[in-house]
């Protein structure tokens, strides 16, 4: 992942004590970074103070709250939470008129490489005579209610964006272990290529949260994907 901001002084609000919440909090605690508002769904809402950045890794049932606290307080809004209604996307797209909203519906530097390789060899396979297939798969461990994943859709959206085609399928697997696993495949004239990433730990994401709270502590209102926070790090650190 490219260097973020200097988190000097950064104070941090955490909605959501779940996996990526949790994981997200762990990391702060060891690096000794300031959390000054958290907020579950069983302890409710605890602050010392007004956070620099919001990071809402809790459900669609606290969109509204968080919505509510962002926009009295002007705080910027790291958005974790991938199944939004329509209209809550809407009221997010709204708040970034004010402050700025990360549009964060999957945190690894390594799916925003995923999705640039996915680019690349839509570029170098559109328009080529031979027939072929490309399909999405994704996996999450059992209980994952969303499906197909937001991540998902973004690759499949990107290819066909790139592409000039839809893909021919999007498989979703609910079984194994944490955390997913996300690939897109192209097949052609008996091979296939194979672009898959595979996150293992939480830390992973909680790590990109972290580096796109640093970004948007500093950055200009608007929404905004994690990619163009990863274009503008991988920038700022490359000589």
């Amino acid at each position: 992942m490219p260097d973020g901001l200097d988190e000097g002084g950064l104070r941090l609000g955490v909605v959501g004590r779940g996996r990526l919440g949790g994981a997200l909090l762990d990391i702060c605690r060891a690096e000794g970074l300031a959390v000054v508002l958290t907020a579950d769904r069983g302890s409710g809402w605890k602050s010392s103070a007004v956070p620099d950045v919001m990071v809402d890794a809790s459900s669609p049932d606290a969109h509204h709250d968080v919505l509510a606290y962002c926009t009295a307080r002007r705080v910027p809004l790291v958005a974790c939470v991938s199944n939004l209604t329509s209209s809550q996307w809407a009221a997010l797209t709204e708040l970034s008129r004010a402050v700025p909203v990360v549009r964060a519906t999957n945190l690894s530097f390594a799916h925003h490489l995923q999705l640039s390789l996915a680019e690349f060899l839509a570029g170098l396979v559109t328009g080529a005579a031979e027939p072929a297939s490309t399909t999405v798969r994704e996996r999450h461990p059992v209980g994952k209610a969303h499906r197909p994943s937001a991540t998902a859709v973004t690759l499949a959206e990107t290819w066909a964006k790139a592409s000039g085609r839809q893909p021919d399928d999007i498989a979703d697997e609910r079984a194994g272990l944490p955390v997913s696993e996300h690939e897109l495949t192209h097949s052609w004239d008996g091979e296939s290529l194979h672009i898959r990433h595979h996150v293992g730990s939480w830390s992973v994401p909680a790590r990109g949260a972290l580096a796109a709270a640093k970004w948007a502590r500093s950055a200009r209102p608007g929404l905004v994907t994690m990619r163009n926070v990863y274009d503008e790090l991988t920038a700022r650190s490359t000589p």
